[in-house]
C-alpha cells in the first residue's frame, strides 16, 4: 500500500512539474502571439499613413487566382 501510495505521489509531483511547463510555454506563446498582432497593426498603420495603396480584397484576390489559372491552361494547350 505504502508503495502504491509512493508511486502515486511521485506521479502526482512530475504531472504538476509538465503542467507547469506547459503553461509557461503557452504563456509565452500567447504573448509572442499578442506581440506580433501589435506590430501587425502598427505597421498597417504606417503604411496607412505613408499613402501607400491598400490591399487587394479577397474578391480581387479570388478573380486574379481565376485569371492566373485560365493563363496557366493557356499556356499548356499552347504548348501542345
Amino acid at each position: 500500500l505504502l508503495r502504491r501510495l509512493v508511486t502515486l505521489i511521485s506521479a502526482q509531483a512530475v504531472l504538476g512539474a509538465s503542467s507547469q511547463a506547459f503553461r509557461k510555454q503557452a504563456e509565452g506563446a500567447s504573448q509572442a502571439a499578442r506581440q506580433y498582432l501589435e506590430d501587425n497593426d502598427a505597421l498597417r498603420k504606417q503604411l496607412q499613413e505613408s499613402g501607400a495603396a491598400p490591399s487587394p480584397s479577397r474578391d480581387e484576390n479570388e478573380t486574379l487566382k481565376a485569371k492566373v489559372e485560365s493563363l496557366k491552361e493557356e499556356l499548356e494547350l499552347s504548348k501542345r
